[in-house]
């Protein structure tokens, strides 16, 4: 499949529910590596700021945006994306083929149109964007950070000022950072990537973590086949980190463990401890059974697939790993079909699950326990409101002290820390630290 028809058809499943990444790896066997990367870049600059796309090229049409088919919105868009971002693909080359594209789906309607219309944004489309780029309404400047208008808004009510650095992150590339474990693998592994023309160096803030200067196919980075290396955000490994400052030994329960990365990582940290693993998605238990036989995992978890609100472990747990199902709005750099699919509504619904889980994690908690409740949310919803509203209601609970400082963490209001996304190998993040006490008197 050639990259610009395999970016239209990773965009029509992204419309039906998908993850682009998922389908971009069905599709990796059968693309060549250019071809490959053409689709990807083309797939995920559109989906960055589609509606920014949509309002430039709508900008061109003579008709309402609202008349026309699926089929020719996808390329508008994908288009539109293309000749305005892509500085080094020839605009006639693009345009070609996307008109090409139209034909051999029978809509010579829609290639005639595809094709006026592109040509208009390819001599044009740069001007509208320096306007809407230098405009001060509130809207065209979410719809430039890529930022769904009512999230900017959001955020501008809940964060005042800090939400103008939020939108200027929003625009910042996301780049691949990898886990390596044992640590004693880190120099050959650095070694063996410089060697392959990866440009890379060691992290400062995770010790054993692998920075890159742009993204990578996870198989084609040194030690992955072999389990040393892992593609995880540096957000993310501070749980970890977080978990090595507080944990005491005992048995660990992960509540809403996915496909395995934070269990990986646990695992590789703590490989004498017993470990459970609650997850919903019997795909995920299996992917993350997959996960732990590359890594190579000597006392594997137990993971059990069900309802991690009624789930009973089958060890009291000293320590709670709660990665809540959220809205992703830290990841959106680098997964950005979830912020169309977000919904005031749909937050709402998200912060009761939370509250729900976080209630369920400390009630499984001896005195003496701790759960670490995190998400990639950079939504006070989902966040201080809440572990306010658990720590309100059990006089058990307290907050303990987050053990890391550094310019990138920002305190909650007034609960659990924040990771910005100030950089390429950081995710937006949310962790509380939180301890059950013995007969509800301060420490």
């Amino acid at each position: 499949m050639r990259g610009i028809e395999a970016a239209l058809h990773v965009w029509s499943e992204v419309r039906e529910g998908k993850f682009a990444s998922e389908v971009i790896r069905r599709l990796a066997d059968s693309m060549t590596p250019g071809d490959l990367m053409l689709a990807s870049t083309l797939v995920y600059t559109a989906l960055r700021r589609q509606f920014l796309w949509k309002e430039i090229y709508a900008h061109f049409l003579k008709a309402s945006p609202a008349g026309v088919s699926r089929l020719t919105d996808d390329a508008l868009c994908i288009g539109t994306a293309g000749l305005l971002e892509l500085r080094k693909f020839a605009p006639r080359v693009l345009v070609n083929a996307l008109v090409q594209y139209m034909k051999d789906k029978g809509d010579e309607r829609g290639a005639r149109l595809v094709n006026a219309v592109l040509r208009r944004v390819s001599e044009e489309g740069r001007n509208e964007l320096a306007r809407l780029e230098s405009s001060g309404n509130s809207k065209e400047q979410a719809l430039v950070a890529g930022i769904p208008p009512w999230v900017a808004s959001y955020w501008r009510n809940t964060i005042g000022d800090e939400a103008k650095k939020l939108l200027k992150m929003a625009r910042i590339r996301p780049y691949s950072s990898f886990r390596i474990l044992p640590e004693d693998k880190m120099d050959a592994i650095l070694e063996q990537a410089k060697n392959s023309g990866i440009c890379c160096w060691p992290s400062p803030l995770v010790p054993y973590s692998i920075r890159l200067s742009s993204t990578i196919y996870p198989g084609n980075f040194p030690g992955y086949s072999e389990g040393w290396s892992t593609p995880q955000s540096e957000s993310s490994m501070l749980v970890g980190e977080v978990m090595k400052k507080v944990y005491k030994g005992g048995a660990i329960l992960e509540m809403c463990s996915g496909r395995g990365v934070k269990t990986g990582h646990i695992a590789r940290l703590f490989p004498e401890a017993h470990i459970e693993c609650v997850e919903l998605s019997q795909g995920r238990v299996g992917a993350a059974v997959r996960e732990m036989k590359r890594l190579n995992i000597r006392r594997l978890p137990v993971f059990t697939a069900a309802d991690a609100l009624h789930a009973e472990p089958a060890r009291s747990p000293a320590f709670i790993s709660l990665d809540a199902p959220c809205s992703g709005s830290g990841t959106w750099n680098r997964h950005p079909e979830g912020k169309w699919r977000l919904s005031a509504e749909k937050l709402e619904s998200l912060a009761l699950l939370q509250r729900n889980l976080l209630k369920r994690a400390v009630s499984l908690l001896a005195p003496g326990g701790i759960v670490v409740y995190s998400t990639c949310s950079l939504l006070k919803t989902e966040n201080e409101n809440v572990v306010a509203g658990i720590l309100s209601e059990d006089a058990s609970l307290v907050e303990l002290s987050f053990p890391f400082s550094a310019k990138y963490f920002r305190r909650g209001r007034p609960w659990g820390v924040y990771i910005w996304p100030e950089l390429p190998w950081l995710d937006g993040f949310y962790m509380a630290v939180i301890m059950k006490r013995s007969g509800g008197k301060d420490c």
